[in-house]
């Protein structure tokens, strides 16, 4: 069966989109957290002979393990949002006049699966092999 994606509902991907956005910018905010306070910490190291720095605070300890990650959820959660909005509005145009995107499903087959076979206690095998039990 070929089928046609003609039209897609803008609000449930853009739902998809805003939560996957948040989760991946929370991470790559936490990721983009440890890499600054390494270099920072790095940098303090080598700074500290001149007196210019003093390493990383409390402060600075709180603003990019919580504050970075949670901006970064928050931006790519509305900006990846907004953006698949407008490419899921401009693929809706585009599919009108060009037709949309064509697929093909095959129904899986289903296995056989053999029964199996009942015997009789009479016939059943026994320690001493087949015989008849009275």
């Amino acid at each position: 069966m070929t089928y046609e994606i003609r039209k897609i509902d803008v609000w449930s991907v853009v739902k998809i989109a805003f939560v996957l956005g948040g989760i991946f910018g929370f991470l790559g905010g936490f990721l983009y957290a440890a890499f600054i306070s390494m270099w920072m910490s790095v940098l303090s190291q080598f700074a500290s002979e001149f007196g210019a720095m003093e390493g990383l605070t409390g402060v600075s300890v709180l603003f990019l393990f919580i504050i970075l990650p949670l901006l970064g959820a928050l931006f790519y959660a509305v900006f990846g949002a907004i953006a698949t909005a407008i490419f899921t509005w401009i693929y809706n145009l585009l599919a009108k006049g060009l037709g949309g995107i064509k697929f093909h499903l095959e129904q899986e087959r289903a296995k056989a699966v053999a029964a199996p076979v009942q015997k009789s206690e009479a016939e059943s095998e026994g320690l001493l092999g087949k015989q008849k039990y009275e």
